[in-house]
């Protein structure tokens, strides 16, 4: 594990296979773009509340933080850069994120019981939209080339 900051991420070839994803949107920016979300990391900001017990005493709670689109679906936020992220944090109020992978965010959306569809990327810059299904699809995906990597050697 590596200790990157929020100011290390940066995402140049994801940003660009999306900008070329919504000029021409077939399969093979498609393709370009689900290669460059897989190994990118991307800044999810978070709240943390400290949850009081009698048993065990404090303990921290991360909740993520979302956006709802004009259909009021809500979407997780993740962000190629700080660039980006600060575009939607205007008012300062929010200074925590996590540093998020395409699995990661698989991991929580799988396991959360709730009502969101999936990540948004940018949503004040491309606005690109990751759903549940195309996230699995994409995950799917990548394990099999790995595997199938594996298997070669």
């Amino acid at each position: 594990m590596n200790n990157q900051t929020a100011a290390d991420i940066k995402n140049p070839d994801l940003v660009a296979a999306m900008q070329a994803m919504q000029k021409r949107n077939d399969s093979e920016t498609l393709s370009r773009m689900a290669a460059a979300l897989v190994n990118s990391r991307l800044l999810s900001p978070i709240l943390k509340q400290t949850v009081l017990t009698e048993k065990s005493g404090p303990s921290t709670r991360i909740k993520f933080e979302d956006i709802e689109d004009t259909k009021g679906e809500k979407y997780y936020l993740a962000f190629t850069d700080l660039d980006e992220y600060e575009k939607w944090n205007q008012e300062g109020t929010h200074n925590e994120a996590l540093i998020m992978t395409l699995e990661d965010f698989g991991n929580i959306l799988i396991r959360n019981i709730n009502d969101l569809k999936g990540f948004v990327i940018n949503p004040y810059g491309e606005n690109v939209s990751i759903s549940k299904s195309l996230l699995l699809s994409l995950l799917k995906q990548h394990e099999a080339k790995r595997q199938n990597a594996h298997k070669g050697n």
